[in-house]
């Protein structure tokens, strides 16, 4: 297994390949591991609508050899869960597929469709192409070339990049980013070595074909936990995850507990239910900030707006109440001491 590692901010700006005219961006996002970690993926509908993204398998895989469900971070810094982690039937293949569900796939996630048409004719005419990446801060493009595309019976499955300019190099981290040429998704990078200055990318017809294979998500692989709960989507707005492999989709999930801790003082979440419903108030089960923080609840009608509803001292558990509301979305803000982080055992709503 291919150990991920921290995603470091390129110091340089990185040229866009064309004659002067941006190509069209990629749906490439960033993935968060936990703990400040992260890797990279395509964010595409797949033939039956669903919201899926496409990431090298080391991108997701644990020290165990399991995948894990990174969380989606936006353009405005916000965590939304994956799910459903599932690897390529070819296990030669440093492929998996996770699905995104919530408030960004409600909302229409990617224009970009996977497509099986095959790639070889185009690939054979192109001399140069962009590779676009995303960080933690900014959107960015690299212009590379075709060094070797591999032979065999499938016609290839991949190609070996290089960077067109010698200061901006290929890094760790960059695993997941998206190789583009005239508009169109070629291949996914998912292997870089810094020293040679070369790029291993998969083609994305070879990763049609092995998304067929698997097909689109069932309900029957929800688990208990997401199949019972009255939110569909848990978005972290303010804080951080604080531990690696851990993540919202795998809290949602029931898989592990939400660690978190505070920026500024102050963790966000932002609860999406799956209709609205009379809410009285929240259950929660949490670790660290006993006796030493508060959990703030807002409510929200089908976007109205976000009014107060009640604040509660936390203890290890607290059930805290307000007026009955109608909602379709809630705001828990938690205040603590300090950088102190915690842990989220259980989050359950009291409805009316």
């Amino acid at each position: 297994m291919r150990p991920i590692c921290r995603l470091m901010v390129l110091s340089v700006l990185l040229a866009v390949c064309g004659s002067g005219s941006l190509s069209a961006r990629a749906e490439t996002v960033l993935l968060a591991r936990g703990d400040d970690t992260f890797g990279q993926g395509w964010l595409f509908l797949d033939a039956s609508g669903a919201c899926r993204i496409a990431t090298p398998r080391h991108v997701v895989e644990r020290m165990d050899g399991t995948l894990s469900s990174p969380d989606l971070l936006d353009s405005f810094g916000r965590l939304h869960p994956t799910g459903s982690p599932v690897a390529a039937i070819d296990e030669d293949l440093d492929l998996a597929f996770l699905t995104v569900g919530g408030a960004i796939a409600k909302e229409g996630c990617s224009r970009d469709r996977v497509r099986s048409v095959p790639l070889q004719p185009i690939i054979d005419s192109i001399k140069q192409a962009t590779l676009e990446i995303t960080t933690p801060t900014e959107r960015q493009s690299l212009s590379v070339t075709f060094r070797a595309l591999s032979r065999d019976a499938d016609g290839g499955r991949i190609i070996v990049l290089s960077s067109l300019d010698p200061s901006a190099s290929f890094q760790k981290g960059m695993s997941g980013g998206t190789v583009m040429s005239k508009g169109r998704p070629i291949a996914m990078l998912y292997e870089v070595e810094p020293d040679e200055g070369l790029g291993i990318a998969l083609r994305y017809d070879i990763i049609a074909a092995e998304l067929q294979k698997i097909g689109a998500p069932t309900p029957e692989t929800r688990s208990l936990a997401e199949a019972t709960r009255p939110y569909d989507s848990l978005v972290l707005v303010k804080g951080r995850i604080s531990q690696k492999d851990t993540s919202i989709g795998s809290f949602l999930s029931g898989d592990s507990a939400l660690h978190l801790a505070p920026v500024d003082g102050r963790v966000s979440l932002i609860l999406d239910l799956d209709r609205v419903s009379a809410i009285q108030g929240v259950r929660i089960n949490i670790k660290g900030l006993s006796g030493q923080g508060a959990m703030i609840i807002e409510a929200d009608n089908d976007g109205q707006g976000f009014v107060p509803g009640a604040r509660c001292e936390l203890a290890a558990e607290t059930v805290c109440m307000m007026a009955t509301r109608r909602a379709s979305r809630l705001r828990l803000s938690f205040t603590g001491s300090g950088d102190a982080g915690y842990i989220v055992e259980t989050l359950h709503l009291v409805k009316g």
